[in-house]
C-alpha cells in the first residue's frame, strides 16, 4: 500500500499569468508583475493537483501547458457580473460543463467540475435548485459524468438559501476571505459538514488577504498552515488548496512561509 504524504493532498489554484494584476477589480492592489505559469508552480512545489481556473480556458491548450499536472478540476461560475449587477449565466455554465466533459473523455486527469463563488455571487444572482437540477441532468445524460463541486465561503454559511442547494454537490471548496479569522475555520468546516451530511471539503487558503486588501504576515500564514495541517490530519478536509499561481512568485512573506512549509512537511506521512 502506497504511503500518503501531505503533498499528495495539496492543490494549486491555476491562473493565467498576471490575470489579477491586469484585472480592473485587483489592479489597484499593485501586486507587481508575475512570470509564474501553472507548470512553473507545479515544478517549484511538487504539487500536481490543479484547479483549471483564473481565466485559463477549458480546452486542450490549457492541458498542454501543464503536462506535470496529475489531477485537474475544471472551474466555471453560474453567474456573471454585468453593469454593476450580479446576474445568472446558466448557459455559459452548461457550455463549460460540456467542454470539461469532452476533455475528460480523452484525458483522465480531469476528475470534476467546479462552480466558483457559489455561496456569494451565485446566490446573489438568484440561483435556485431548478438551475442545479438542469445542470445535473445534463451531467448525467452526456458522458462522462463528472462530480460537481462548489465554493462555499465561511462568511456565507448562514445564508437561508443554502440548505436547499447543498444536495446538488459532491464536495465543497471552503475559503477564508479575512485572513485574521483563521481560527473560525474549524467551526465553519464542522458546520458545513453537519449541513451537508458530511460531504468532503477542500480547504482554500490565500497567499494575500483579500478581505483586508493587504499582505499576510509570516506568522499569520504559519497559523493558516497549522490549522490546515490539523484539519487534514483529523480528516475534516481532504486537502488544502493555495490561491493562486499568478501571485506565488511575488516577494511576499506568505509565499516564503508556504514554500518553507511545503519543503518541511510535504513529504511527511499524513
Amino acid at each position: 500500500m502506497n504511503t500518503t504524504v501531505f503533498r499528495d493532498r495539496l492543490w494549486l489554484w491555476g491562473m493565467k499569468v498576471n490575470i489579477l494584476q491586469e484585472h480592473d477589480s485587483f489592479s489597484q492592489l499593485n501586486f507587481g508583475r508575475s512570470t509564474m505559469t501553472v507548470e512553473n508552480a507545479i515544478r517549484k512545489t511538487g504539487i500536481t493537483n490543479v484547479f483549471l481556473a483564473g481565466h485559463l480556458p477549458i480546452d486542450q491548450s490549457s492541458l498542454d501547458a501543464m503536462p506535470s499536472a496529475k489531477r485537474i478540476v475544471c472551474k466555471q461560475g453560474i453567474h456573471r457580473h454585468e453593469g454593476g449587477k450580479t446576474v445568472m449565466d446558466e448557459i455559459k455554465c452548461r457550455e463549460a460543463l460540456l467542454s470539461a466533459k469532452q476533455l475528460a473523455a480523452r484525458d483522465t486527469r480531469i476528475e470534476a467540475y467546479h462552480i466558483d463563488d457559489f455561496s456569494t455571487g451565485s446566490i446573489d444572482a438568484g440561483v435556485h435548485p431548478a438551475h442545479l437540477r438542469r445542470l445535473q441532468f445534463l451531467n448525467a445524460s452526456v458522458g462522462p459524468q463528472l462530480p460537481l463541486g462548489s465554493t462555499m465561503y465561511t462568511m456565507s454559511l448562514d445564508r437561508p438559501e443554502l440548505p436547499t442547494l447543498l444536495p446538488y454537490f459532491a464536495y465543497y471548496l471552503i475559503p477564508l476571505w479575512h485572513a485574521r479569522q483563521i481560527d473560525t475555520v474549524p467551526e465553519a468546516v464542522d458546520k458545513l459538514a453537519q449541513m451537508s451530511g458530511g460531504k468532503p471539503q477542500l480547504l482554500c487558503l490565500y497567499c494575500y488577504d483579500f478581505g483586508e486588501s493587504k499582505p499576510i504576515p509570516y506568522d499569520l500564514m504559519q497559523r493558516h498552515l497549522a490549522v490546515a495541517e490539523d484539519l487534514m490530519r483529523k480528516e475534516k478536509v481532504y486537502g488544502t488548496l493555495l490561491c493562486g499561481t499568478c501571485m506565488m512568485d511575488l516577494d511576499w512573506e506568505a509565499n516564503r512561509c508556504f514554500y518553507e512549509w511545503v519543503d518541511k512537511s510535504g513529504d511527511r506521512e499524513l
